[in-house]
Order: C-alpha cells, then sequence, then structure tokens
C-alpha cells in the first residue's frame, strides 16, 4: 500500500491583519512618538529628494523640477509673527485644512505634472463616500493639537488592505503645488493621498501612464474591467446602466497615438489621453424618440464637451422645464453630458470596477459579488512555462493551474430565459477573471516594466480533474477546449468579463515567455457560489516505493561484488568512504551519464537510509539492494532526459519523480530542487539518486505514523517540509 500525506494548517498560523502598516510604519505609534519628540514627522522611507519625484523625465537634473522645493502646508514655530500677514518660507498657507466642507469631485484638479488616470478615479471615488473614508480616514487634522506634519491613508494592494504613512512635505514650483491640488487652495486631502500613493508605487513618476482601473482596484479591492468602444456592443447602455445600478466605479478615456497628443484639446472640446469619470445615465424622449444620455465628468474641473447635450446645447429647450433642471448642468466645471452615440464616436475604452458586498462593507445591493483570490509567482525553471502560443519549448503544462467550478447560472439569466421562452440554451453564469502582476511600477526606476501577462480558460473533464499526477495532466492539457480567446496585455490588470454555462472550468495564467519570473494575484468573481482551488499533485508514494525489496541473487554481477568485497573489512561491510569508492568506480563505465561523483555526504546519508543494522554500514545484501534500485533509477533517468545533455532540468525532474512513483505538490519540489540541483536548476545522475534515496526514507518515515494501517497520514506544513527537507 502507498503512502498519502494530507497537510493540515499549522497550528500557529494566524489570520492577517484587517489593515497591514505599509514599511511596517504604525501611524498612532509614530504620532505618538513625534508628539513625546515635539518634532514634526520626516519620512525615513519616502523622503524629500529628488529620487522620489522620479528618475527619468522628472528625474534628478531633468527640466521640470529645477526650482522643486519641498514645502508643508503648515510650520509649526512659536517664533512666527504676530500679524500672520506672510508666509513662512517653507510653508504653502496660513491656514490650512485636511478637509474643507466634504470631500467631493472639485478637490480634484490637476497640477502642472498630472497622472489624470489617478486624479479621474480618485474624482469618482468622491462619489462613494462609504469607500473613500476607508481610504481616508477623517479623523486627521493640521489643528495644533493633533498635528505633527503626518498622515496616512489606506490601499488595497494583491489582497490586503495596506495602511501608508507620509510626511506633509509637498512638491512645491514658484509656491504652487507640482501635482495635484484642490479648487480649495488651503485643502490637502487630494495632495497627500497622490503622495501616499507615490510611495506606495517608488515616485511620482512611477505613476505615469496608466489606467483607472488601476486605481478603482486599489481605492476599493473590486475587480477591474475594459471595454473596447470601437468594438459593435448593441447592450453598451445597458452594460453601464446595469454596472452603476451595482454601484459599480467607471471611466472612459481618448486613446493617443504619441506623447505630443497626451492631454491635447479636440475640436469639440474633449482632451485626448484624459481619463473621465462616468457619473450618471438617463434616457430621455424626445419628439418621440429614445435618446441615450451620458454623464461624465473631467476631473481638471474645466474644459468641457461642446457637442449635442453639452452645458449650453440648445438641445435643453425642448425639455420640459423640470426635467431641464433636474439634468442640466451649466457650470464650467468639468461635467456635462453626451449622448450615447457621441460617446462611443469620440471615446475609445470603458472601465468599470466591479464591486463585492464585502469592499461595499455590508452596504444592500441589487447583487453581491462571490469572490476568491490566490497568491501566485512565475518562478523560473518551475512554474514559469510562458504562453501557450509563443512556446516552442512545450512548458505551457509547467505554469501554476487553477480549477473553478459553476454550479447555479444567475437570476437574470434564468428569467430572461423564461421571458423569452429560449429553447435549448442553457442560462450562464457571469464568471469575472482578473490576473495581477504584483510590485512591477516599484520595478520601473530599475529598468523593468510591465511584463506581458495571460491567462487561458478551458473547459475541463473529471478525467482531468482526477488525474493524480503531473504526467498525465501534460499529456491531457493539449485536448481540453478553450473557452473563447486567451486574455492578455502589457498592464498590472488584465480582466476577462465570460458568460459560461454551469461546468468546470481551467485557468492558467502566464507570462508571454518562459523563465520570465514575477508573483501575481488571481481573483474570480460570480454571481452565484463557486467552488475555486488551485490544481497541484497530491503528496503521494505508490505502492512500489514501499515495497521491500527482495535480495538479488549473488554472482549476477561479479565485477561489482568483488569491488564490494575487496573494499570490505572482515565483517563483510562498508563504511562511507568504502562505498564513495565503489560507487565513483561504478559511475565511471556510465559515460552516458554527466556525474561529478558521490561526495562523502551523499554516501552518508545512502547509508542511513538503507542501512538495516543501524550501525552505520552496508553488508553485501544491502548493496546489492541499493544497486538494483540504481539501476532501475537509470533507466528512469535516460527516459526522461528528453535532450540526452546526461542531465536533467527542472521539468524532466518532474515527470521522472512521477514515473518513479513520487508525486509531489510544487512546493516541495522546489525546496528540493534547492537542495540537490545546481544553480542552473539542472541534477546530474548522482544527485538523483541521492534525491531518490532521500525521498524514500521520508515516505517510509511516514508509513510508520501510519498507525491504523489505510495509507493516510495528517501533518502540518511546517512538519512535513521539516521531514522532506532534512538531509
Amino acid at each position: 500500500m502507498g503512502i498519502t500525506v494530507r497537510l493540515t494548517r499549522d497550528s500557529d498560523a494566524t489570520r492577517s491583519e484587517p489593515t497591514f502598516p505599509y514599511c511596517g510604519q504604525n501611524y498612532e505609534d509614530l504620532k505618538r512618538q513625534s508628539k513625546q519628540r515635539g518634532s514634526l514627522f520626516t519620512d525615513p522611507f519616502f523622503k524629500a529628494s529628488p529620487e522620489s519625484i522620479g528618475y527619468n523625465e522628472l528625474g534628478p537634473g531633468s527640466m521640470a523640477i529645477q526650482r522643486l522645493i519641498w514645502k508643508r502646508p503648515k510650520v509649526r514655530s512659536k517664533k512666527r509673527r504676530n500679524d500672520n500677514s506672510l508666509l513662512f518660507p517653507q510653508e504653502i498657507c496660513r491656514y490650512p485644512r485636511f478637509i474643507c466642507e466634504g470631500m467631493s469631485r472639485t478637490d480634484v484638479c490637476q497640477g502642472q505634472v498630472g497622472d489624470c488616470w489617478f486624479l479621474a478615479a480618485a474624482a469618482s471615488l468622491t462619489l462613494y463616500p462609504q469607500l473613500l473614508r476607508r481610504v481616508v480616514p477623517q479623523e486627521q487634522s493640521f489643528e495644533a493639537e493633533d498635528y505633527v506634519g503626518m498622515f496616512h491613508f489606506r490601499f488595497w494592494q494583491y489582497g490586503q488592505w495596506m495602511d501608508v504613512v507620509v510626511d506633509d512635505l509637498l512638491p512645491t514650483v514658484d509656491g504652487k503645488l507640482l501635482f495635484v491640488s484642490s479648487a480649495e487652495r488651503n485643502e490637502f486631502w487630494m495632495p497627500l493621498l497622490e503622495k501616499a500613493y507615490a510611495k506606495l508605487n517608488g515616485s511620482y513618476e512611477a505613476m505615469n501612464g496608466g489606467y483607472m482601473n488601476e486605481a478603482f482596484v486599489d481605492f476599493t479591492g473590486g475587480i477591474g474591467e475594459t471595454i473596447s468602444l470601437k468594438t459593435p456592443n448593441p447592450n453598451l447602455f445597458r452594460t453601464i446602466k446595469e454596472a452603476l445600478r451595482k454601484r459599480s466605479m467607471m471611466g472612459a478615456h481618448i486613446q493617443i497615438k504619441d506623447l505630443q497628443e497626451r492631454e491635447a484639446n479636440t475640436p469639440e472640446g474633449l482632451v485626448k489621453g484624459h481619463a473621465y469619470s462616468i457619473t450618471a445615465v438617463y434616457k430621455l424622449d424626445v419628439g418621440g424618440k429614445k435618446v441615450k444620455l451620458i454623464r461624465l465628468r473631467n476631473p481638471w474641473g474645466k474644459v468641457e464637451w461642446r457637442g449635442r447635450w453639452s452645458d449650453h446645447s440648445p438641445l435643453w429647450s425642448d425639455l420640459d422645464p423640470v426635467l431641464q433642471n433636474k439634468l442640466r448642468v451649466s457650470k464650467e466645471d468639468g461635467e456635462f453630458w453626451m449622448q450615447l452615440v457621441d460617446f462611443v464616436r469620440h471615446f475609445d475604452t470603458l472601465e468599470l470596477c466591479h464591486l463585492s458586498a464585502d469592499e461595499l462593507q455590508g452596504k444592500e445591493t441589487p447583487s453581491s459579488w462571490n469572490l476568491s483570490c490566490f497568491q501566485g509567482c512565475w518562478v523560473r525553471g518551475y512554474t514559469a512555462g510562458g504562453r501557450q502560443n509563443f512556446n516552442p519549448s512545450g512548458t505551457f503544462w509547467m505554469n501554476p493551474q487553477y480549477h473553478v467550478s459553476l454550479r447555479e447560472p444567475d437570476e437574470l439569466e434564468v428569467k430572461r430565459q423564461k421571458k423569452m421562452e429560449r429553447q435549448g440554451q442553457d442560462p450562464t453564469c457571469t464568471l469575472l477573471v482578473s490576473l495581477m502582476q504584483k510590485d512591477r511600477r516599484r520595478s520601473r526606476q530599475r529598468g523593468k516594466d510591465f511584463l506581458l501577462i495571460s491567462f487561458d480558460i478551458f473547459q475541463v473533464p473529471m478525467q482531468y480533474l482526477q488525474a493524480n499526477s503531473t504526467a498525465q495532466r501534460k499529456a491531457l492539457l493539449p485536448g481540453l477546449r478553450p473557452v473563447g480567446h486567451p486574455f492578455f496585455g502589457y498592464a498590472r490588470d488584465i480582466t476577462g468579463h465570460l458568460q459560461l454555462p454551469p461546468g468546470d472550468y481551467l485557468i492558467i495564467p502566464s507570462t508571454q515567455n518562459p523563465l520570465e519570473e514575477a508573483d501575481f494575484t488571481l481573483r474570480i468573481f460570480t454571481e452565484k457560489a463557486h467552488q475555486f482551488s488551485e490544481i497541484d499533485d497530491e503528496i503521494t508514494a505508490d505502492e512500489k516505493t514501499m515495497q521491500v525489496m527482495k535480495a538479488p541473487t549473488t554472482g549476477q554481477d561479479q565485477t561489482l561484488e568483488k569491488t564490494f568485497l575487496g573494499q570490505a573489512g572482515q565483517d563483510q561491510q562498508v563504511g562511507t568512504a568504502e562505498l564513495q569508492h565503489i560507487l565513483n568506480k561504478a559511475m565511471a563505465s556510465l559515460s552516458h551519464l554527466q556525474t561529478d561523483g558521490f561526495s562523502l555526504d551523499a554516501c552518508q546519508r545512502i547509508i542511513q537510509d538503507f542501512g538495516q543494522s543501524g550501525v552505520g554500514r552496508l553488508t553485501l545484501h544491502e548493496f546489492l539492494q541499493l544497486w538494483t534500485k540504481i539501476k532501475e533509477w537509470e533507466g528512469i533517468f535516460i527516459a526522461y532526459d528528453k535532450d540526452r545533455s546526461g542531465a536533467m532540468n527542472f521539468n524532466e525532474m518532474r515527470l521522472a519523480l512521477d514515473a518513479a512513483g513520487f508525486h509531489l505538490n510544487k512546493q516541495t519540489i522546489m525546496a528540493l530542487v534547492q537542495i540537490y540541483a545546481n544553480p542552473w536548476l539542472q541534477i546530474d545522475f548522482d544527485d538523483f539518486v541521492s534525491l531518490m534515496v532521500h525521498l524514500g526514507a521520508a515516505f517510509q518515515r511516514c508509513k510508520s505514523r501510519d498507525s491504523n494501517g489505510d495509507g493516510l497520514i495528517y501533518m502540518t506544513q511546517k512538519e512535513w517540509m521539516g521531514l522532506i527537507t532534512f538531509p
């Protein structure tokens, strides 16, 4: 009977905090320390220095920051002039406020240099006071008894809420804020929020060139979705209306062809490369015709649409005065209405951020999403298999794999099917899949940027799900039927929105090329309950590895036995040094295998695992048992050394272990490779033999714990890793 190891949660495992202090900086502790010292806080992790501004266009020495000075909104000093008529050179205004009469869209005004995607998302966030209060804690102020020059904000990062502390030193040029400001010049919640986000991403310049969805997700923990407006979509208005009904966040932008077009005005009053918030929709009946309107807002707070249904359009006069007063926007505040056909004609992309009930903090919503999240990584040689279509080496199967089970269709789909009396078509399930690559903005200053990431979705049969080895799944994978096209892009987040019939599906995330390394977060949203799990090998040793070997017939290999007896003492046993001599002499005849010889440590471990007497020596009988196994492993090694190099890479080794009867999860294999493989993740034959001996002994120790003889034992992850990695 084989042995199966089931891992349980470590007893000392603890749940993570709801909000994690970024850089280990606890806001309350730092605030108390600053009060005790009587000094204003300065942040050692995001200093008031050129490096915090940028590294290229805004880097040290660039023209954009030649006259840059870091200033605080307020300077606390006992030597201040009594008349308060003049500012200190190092402060921005006389009476700063953190928040003036609430937070609104007009608090977000782009400065001399800007990250409009982030600002548009922040402007949209003000429409959701409860979400905004989680991101911007309200208890902060510049009041004397509370002010220490420090503020904090909260952002969602890859499954965890982070609390980010900043000092209030802000970059200014000629006395004005370089980046975002508020319409109320003495209000500073938005510039400080922007600074905290810049700290999270490494610098202000690292925030250049993004999508609203990225900030939406970081503000809420929701899942972002991008819709091309140049693809015909008869359901677009309904999609936008439904998203607003579900309290999703939304925005749109006009793409640019080159940097010179960025923030250039169109003849109709729109700004290219600029992100606009979507705040409302309305359907009018004008002259017996249905007119679909969308309300947008420019985060600049100025520059507005001048076409149909703009603020001063004569079309408003055709409406009932009550409706006209309800809808019409006449201020030059950046907010305006557009007809849907004009919106589609002028804008290129619509971005949405779907929120779960948790993100809405228990607020009643028309539809609550069910969310699952997994943290993963692509590691060179282990799980970085590359995309299927760009993978001549055939390593796509190496990528992490996830199973999602959809069992119940959406309620709306069931109702729609009944209403339309559709025949022969099953109601579908909504599946949103989001793949995020981690911390790539912070890598920009080191010359790295976003990788091209993707994920494929396949319909998966039970045969695949019940396969108990990597080798079986590798053989079945090419025959799986893909669901739609792969989703891919050079962005932090890529999202797929699918309508699928109930069933089982396989999600495989990947980078474009094999060997590209990155951490990722994979999340799914469904309207109904689902099951979501990572596919990995169960930790099992087949029965053949547990069997006690029969003694081979002596005399079959007289040369080998003669060598053994020549090294053995009077007790006809060999110790570590003698075994090393015998094995290395035998290896010399295996010229087709790459080996640098067995070390003394390896031979000592072999004797510990194969010696039955416990005296640290091997008898001829035990040695012949070992040699029988070595010849068996030689056959496996040769069979899976596909390139005939005489050594195995990581992929070949995973399949060889399966063939030998050892089925291990990815974490175990990665740990063993660190012990037995060389720096290039290759394993020679002598190391392969040492590994096989070690695995056999480890599972024998597991078997000794099988008190009821059912072949199943339980241990914690910590216990298992300690057992399997012990030399």
